[in-house]
């Protein structure tokens, strides 16, 4: 011990440390009380994690455990650890009771707290294969209550990382590389987590099934939750843009992946079908030159700017 000590001294003391370098046993203790504090650190997160994912478990059981959660993390944060007053939290309630009190609110945070349980789990895996459908499973989930989540979009398009009960928990400095952290990035999930073990010759069925699953998904979400309508009709021009322009970009998309990968006579029947079939579509241009260029080369050519915007 009081080795370590004249050790830190030397160091906490630049004049001392330039006269006297470290000697080799002078390191290896360095060494072994780094060590300790790395392990340390990693206990503390580890119990950190522990906490705060039966918290989130306990908290998504029911509507009511999630807004008392999110009522407790809101004192936390924004009261208690900026030493305000208990009676400025309880003004907070009363001036907030009509959207935190109502369904779709209490609703949209056991959802956002199911996607935050499974991004703290997906960052303890080295494998994302294995939160696959655990991922679809939530997102699915959330699409089935769509009616009765409108007017919480926002709220589900949030990063769960910076949500409030992230933030209480000190779990929001998480890194999760490969894991969209907001549950209706339906992009993300795909091409980060559920396309890419699919993408192999033995495995092409089931890619064209995810990719369909993805469609439907895109379409599920912009249906139920699309703010536009026009004045005179119940439409939802956004929605209607995306049937007539970005399903067929997905479905595109589909077919050039399953080209790549195990299933290129069925993909190009197909490929020549969709052309067929959508000459006027803006992209069709693009589309022909990636199709030439597959069948000739088995790779892309990217169309010139001058060819994509005829």
């Amino acid at each position: 011990m009081k080795r370590l000590a004249a050790l830190a001294l030397l160091i906490a003391n630049p004049v001392l440390a330039e006269e006297k370098p470290l000697s080799d046993i002078d390191r290896e203790l360095l060494l072994e009380k780094l060590q300790e504090i790395q392990e340390s650190s990693n206990s503390t997160v580890k119990g950190r994690f522990g906490v705060a994912l039966a918290a989130f478990k306990r908290a998504r059981e029911s509507d009511a455990a999630a807004h008392d959660l999110y009522l407790n993390c809101i004192e936390k944060v924004r009261f208690e650890d900026q030493v305000k007053k208990a009676s400025e939290f309880r003004d907070w309630k009363k001036r907030h009771k009509e959207r935190t009190d109502s369904a779709g609110f209490r609703l949209a945070l056991r959802h956002q707290l199911n996607w935050l349980v499974l991004t703290l789990e997906a960052a303890q895996v080295k494998d994302m294969t294995s939160m696959s459908a655990r991922g679809v499973s939530v997102l699915e989930a959330i699409l089935r209550d769509a009616e009765d989540l409108k007017g919480q979009a926002t709220l589900l398009k949030d990063n769960v990382l910076n949500s409030i009960f992230a933030d209480a928990y000190s779990v929001n400095n998480v890194e999760v590389a490969g894991w969209p952290t907001s549950p209706l990035d339906i992009a993300a999930l795909y091409e980060s987590v559920i396309l890419p073990p699919l993408r192999n010759p033995e495995s092409h069925t089931a890619l064209r099934s995810a990719w369909l699953k993805r469609i439907e998904n895109e379409g599920t979400l912009l249906e139920k939750w699309t703010n536009e309508a026009s004045a005179d009709r119940d439409r939802k021009p956004g929605f209607e843009k995306w049937l007539a322009e970005g399903r067929h970009n997905l479905t595109w998309a589909m077919e050039v992946d399953l080209f790549r990968n195990g299933d290129q006579r069925g993909a190009a029947l197909r490929m020549l079908e969709h052309l067929k079939k959508n000459l006027t579509h803006k992209s069709a241009p693009t589309w022909i030159v990636q199709f030439t260029s597959l069948v000739e080369t088995g790779e892309i050519e990217e169309a010139t700017e001058e060819e994509d915007t005829k």
